[in-house]
């Protein structure tokens, strides 16, 4: 009896997604008419857009305090 060896996929998940980003990527620089530095821009935009946003719904605990909490009492000596 033949055995098959078992198929191996050539590329991991994450780069499969990483290529189908990169042919929408360029599929819009064509349709849209942009060159890779106008791509590259836009993409930093989205960038600090993206960590701005992140830093907005992840406050450092810090920097929460609920303005209605008693104080604690001081301490005595």
């Amino acid at each position: 009896m033949h055995h098959v060896p078992f198929d191996t996929p050539k590329h991991k998940t994450h780069s499969v997604k990483l290529m189908a980003v990169v042919n929408r990527l360029q599929q819009i620089m064509l349709n849209e008419n942009l060159s890779p530095e106008e791509l590259v821009g836009c993409a930093e935009i989205v960038k600090d857009n993206y960590s701005k946003l992140y830093s907005i719904s992840h406050p450092k605990t810090s920097e929460i305090s609920a303005p209605n909490m008693p104080k604690s009492p001081p301490s005595r000596p």
